[in-house]
């Protein structure tokens, strides 16, 4: 019996899947893949919602081959498709906050959908660890990515009940979510992409540097100054920036503009230009994972043998070029079964963190999720 409450986490259980403790709906049979679960409840719009971590030991198993499978979902008897979100790059599956018009999986759980996300192996690797621990990131390719995410979605597919499911791929996730549909033995039912291309890290460019890592910080700030700057905001847009002369909301929102990794000009964010509220944008920066394998970037999907329904959004701020390149990528795998739009305006943050997200993303997406197609 799970206690109501409030906050995500005042109930928590640790179970180890490998050893047969779970539901008989959650277990796995591989024995190298060993899972712990975390149980837990939110209130979102009035309704209560169920989590669900699974935090899964992964070949060769060390002490970072592990990634995070979480799920929310109504407590009472779910019955909308099941979908499994794969982040972008430095991105992770954590939920932060109640707010359903700023987080896709809350929109949807809320909506009576079975939502399902991914921690990549870079959750499990600390913001201060020794350049020895990095070389970990050597060998982790874009097919350890692409394995760990099929391997996701298998274990969704055991954990809930039979039927179809659905891919969310952000960014860099929408690459691996066209690499998953790709195999054939994944029964993927349909695609979203969100600003993401089959191949390679879509948007988002290394800024150079050396070593297997690349930092989240890029070339411009310091991790440190980039978290001060990020809980500044996060608590008061208005107050004074730690970093510069002015307020610490637009000193965020003009480095979020011209942000070289994403193109400049708008193509992280356009919360310069009042898109995105700079405190919902800091929120979401603050929850990402400081490190990513610079390898990891230069992701390639096989052709598809099949076509299959497919939703793809472009983020507009770079221009028709880009929007073309998004199109073009999901019509190579929906053909005239791909449903494309653009949404003006916004940087590839936008589509999850704008004002208009829920309005022009997410609800688009439940509609078409829930048969709208």
């Amino acid at each position: 019996m799970r206690r109501r409450s409030g906050s995500a986490w005042l109930l928590l259980g640790l179970i180890a899947v490998a050893l047969g403790t779970v539901p008989a709906r959650a277990e796995r049979k591989e024995k190298s893949a060993p899972c712990m679960r975390l149980q837990g409840e939110r209130e979102v719009r009035g309704e209560t919602l169920c989590e669900d971590v699974f935090s899964c030991f992964r070949p060769p198993g060390g002490v970072y081959d592990r990634i995070g499978v979480r799920r929310i979902a109504p407590c009472e008897d779910p019955i909308g498709p099941v979908v499994l979100f794969l982040p972008g790059v430095f991105m992770n599956g954590e939920i932060v906050g109640n707010n359903a018009n700023y987080d896709l999986r809350l929109y949807l759980a809320q909506a009576g959908l079975r939502v399902w996300s991914v921690d990549y192996r870079t959750h499990a690797v600390p913001a201060v660890v020794s350049p020895k621990d990095l070389e970990v990131f050597d060998d982790w390719t874009p097919e350890v990515f692409q394995d760990d995410a099929a391997w996701a979605a298998g274990f969704v597919r055991t954990a809930d009940p039979p039927g179809p499911i659905y891919l969310i791929g952000f960014g860099f996730g929408a690459g691996l979510a066209y690499a998953v549909a790709a195999r054939e033995d994944q029964p993927v039912a349909g695609l979203v992409v969100l600003d993401g291309l089959p191949n390679g890290p879509g948007l988002f460019r290394s800024e150079g540097g050396r070593g297997p890592a690349l930092d989240v910080a890029g070339s411009r700030l310091s991790f440190d100054d980039r978290q001060r700057l990020l809980r500044a905001v996060a608590r008061d847009p208005k107050a004074p920036s730690p970093m510069s002369r002015g307020k610490a909301g637009p000193a965020l929102a003009d480095l979020a503009y011209n942000a070289p990794s994403f193109g400049g000009a708008g193509g992280m964010s356009t919360a310069r230009d009042g898109v995105t509220d700079p405190r919902v944008l800091a929120q979401l920066l603050l929850t990402f994972d400081r490190y990513w394998p610079r390898d990891a970037l230069d992701s390639k999907t096989k052709p598809s043998k099949r076509t299959m329904p497919v939703l793809a959004f472009a983020s507009g701020a770079q221009g028709a070029a880009w929007a073309d390149r998004v199109r073009q990528g999901a019509e190579s795998f929906g053909g005239g079964r791909t449903t494309f739009e653009e949404v003006p305006l916004h940087g590839h943050f936008d589509l999850l963190a704008g004002k208009l997200a829920a309005s022009e993303v997410y609800e688009p997406i439940r509609s078409w999720l829930l048969g709208g197609r």
